[in-house]
C-alpha cells in the first residue's frame, strides 16, 4: 500500500494506462476531474503515444509502459503515484508487478495471473471449489505429432482459444479432431501462441426473454477483498465463430436463476484471488446449471456507458476511487430505470474489405439512442482473426423494456447496411 502524503489542497496522483481498448482519453480525464491528478502511462510504440502531445495538457505523461516493470517503476517512482489503474486485460501481471514495486495497492501477482491466463484461471477456479470444464494447453508452434495426440484425447465438443487474448480473438467451437487440426493449421502461420482447449458448455433451456443468449455477464467492484455485484448484463446471440452482437442490462435473469449466477460470481472471484478493482465475469446458464465461462479484471465492454444510462453510475471514477483505496459507495445492484443497451454489428467472417455503409444517420436518430460510433472506416481491411474487436460499429442507447430493446436490435441488423469486398477462393 502506499502511504504518501498529499500536501494541502492537492489531490492524489492516479497513474492511468492509456491503452487501445481503454476507455476514450476525455472519458477518463472527465472522470478525474475534481478525484486526483492523472499521470499517463503509456507504451511509446503504440497509436496511443500519437496523442502524448494532448495528453501532456491534462497530465504528466510517461512512455515506459512497454518497458520491464524494473524500468517502468524506475520511470514512475520521482513522480509518487498513489495508485495504478487499468482498463484493460492486457499485461494485468506485467501492471501487478509495476504497482508492487512501487508500494501500490493492486491485485497479487498471483491473482494478476490467473486473471490473464486462462489456463492458470482453471487451475485457480478448481482449487478454489468452482467447477470447470476439462481443459487441455497447448501451442500452435508444437510439432504435428504432439498436437495430433492432444487432438486425440480432447473432450469434444470443445472450444479452442488463446489463454492470453481477449474479445473472441482466435476462438473456435470445434466439434471433432479433424476440425481441430484444420485449426490450428490455420494458426500456424502467425507466430506461435499458447492455446486453451476445454469443454464445450452445455446449453441450457430456453432464455426467459426468447430472444437473447445463454449467458451472461456479472459486473463487480471489490474493495479490500469484499465483493459486490453491480449488475447482471444479458448478451445477444453470437454469430460465427463466437463473436459478441450485443449487451443490455439489466438481464432477463430473476429469482432463484438470478440468486445463483450472483452466487457463483462471488465464489469466482474468490477463487481467483480477486483483492481490488472491477470484474466482468461470464457465466453460462447450462443445462445443469450457472458454470463460468471465464473471468476478466476489468470493468466490461460498453458496460460503463449502459451503467451511467441505466442507473446513474460513474463506473470508470468508480474505478479510480477504488485504485486510491477509496470505496466508491455503489450498492449490490442499484436501482435501474429502463433497460441500457450496447449493439455491435459484426462482417461476415469472409468479408475483407468495407466499400460502403449506408443507413448510420438514421440509426443515430432513432429514439433512446446516446451514441453511435464507427469502429470502421471505409476501405479498412477486415481480419477475421480479430474477433468481436472486428465490429463495423456499436449503438449504446436506453429503451424503455427489454421488448424496446429488442426492436431496436432488429432495427440496427436492418437498417445498417454495408457493402463488403469478399475473400476470394485463394484466400
Amino acid at each position: 500500500m502506499s502511504e504518501r502524503d498529499c500536501g494541502e489542497g492537492e489531490l492524489p496522483r492516479l497513474v492511468v494506462l492509456l491503452q487501445e481498448d481503454s476507455p476514450e482519453l476525455m472519458e477518463l480525464v472527465n472522470a478525474a476531474r475534481g478525484l486526483c491528478q492523472v499521470i499517463w502511462l503509456i507504451d511509446a510504440s503504440s497509436k496511443i503515444a500519437e496523442l502524448a502531445p494532448l495528453m501532456r495538457r491534462l497530465g504528466a505523461v510517461v512512455p515506459a509502459l512497454g518497458e520491464s516493470p524494473a524500468a517502468a517503476a524506475a520511470a514512475l517512482a520521482p513522480l509518487q503515484p498513489h495508485g495504478i489503474v487499468t482498463f484493460s486485460d492486457r499485461g494485468m501481471d506485467h501492471v501487478a508487478a509495476i504497482a508492487e514495486r512501487l508500494g501500490l495497492r493492486f491485485n497479487s501477482a498471483q491473482t494478476a495471473l490467473n486473471l490473464r491466463d486462462k489456463f492458470a484461471q482453471r487451475q485457480a477456479l478448481r482449487a478454489g471449489g468452482v467447477w470447470t470444464p476439462p481443459v487441455l494447453a497447448l501451442s500452435s508452434g508444437d510439432d504435428r505429432e504432439t498436437l495430433a495426440a492432444v487432438a486425440g484425447r480432447a473432450p469434444y465438443p470443445a472450444i479452442l482459444k488463446p489463454r492470453r487474448a481477449a474479445g473472441s480473438r482466435h476462438a473456435f467451437k470445434v466439434a471433432s479432431e479433424r476440425e481441430l487440426l484444420a485449426h490450428l493449421e490455420e494458426l500456424a502461420s502467425d507466430p506461435a501462441e499458447e492455446l486453451l482447449l476445454e469443454g464445450y458448455l452445455s446449453d441450457g433451456p430456453p432464455p426467459r426473454g426468447g430472444f437473447e443468449a445463454g449467458y451472461v455477464s456479472v459486473e463487480s467492484l471489490t474493495f479490500d477483498g469484499a465483493s459486490r455485484h453491480l449488475a447482471t448484463n444479458g448478451r445477444l446471440p453470437m454469430v460465427y465463430p463466437l463473436r459478441e452482437t450485443g449487451a443490455f442490462i439489466p438481464s432477463t435473469l430473476a429469482g432463484e436463476e438470478l440468486t445463483a449466477v450472483l452466487d457463483l460470481a462471488t465464489r469466482a472471484l474468490r477463487a481467483i484471488g480477486l483483492s481490488w478493482g472491477f470484474s466482468h465475469t461470464e457465466i453460462k446458464l447450462t443445462a445443469e446449471g450457472p458454470a463460468v465461462i471465464e473471468v476478466n479484471g476489468r470493468i466490461g465492454g460498453g458496460v460503463p456507458g449502459m451503467m451511467e444510462l441505466v442507473a446513474g453510475v460513474d463506473l470508470v471514477k468508480a474505478a479510480m476511487e477504488l485504485a486510491l483505496g477509496i470505496d466508491p459507495g455503489l450498492p449490490a445492484l442499484p436501482p435501474t430505470e429502463g433497460v441500457a443497451y450496447y449493439i455491435t454489428l459484426q462482417p461476415p467472417t469472409d468479408a475483407r474489405r468495407i466499400l460502403a455503409i449506408d443507413g448510420v444517420d438514421e440509426v443515430r436518430a432513432l429514439p433512446g439512442v446516446e451514441r453511435m460510433t464507427l469502429k470502421q472506416q471505409l476501405g479498412a481491411e477486415l481480419d477475421p482473426a480479430n474477433g468481436t474487436t472486428n465490429m463495423i460499429l456499436s449503438v449504446l442507447g436506453l429503451a424503455p423494456d427489454h421488448r424496446g430493446f429488442r426492436v431496436m436490435s432488429e432495427r440496427v441488423s436492418h437498417d445498417v447496411q454495408v457493402e463488403y469486398e469478399y475473400a476470394t477462393g485463394d484466400d
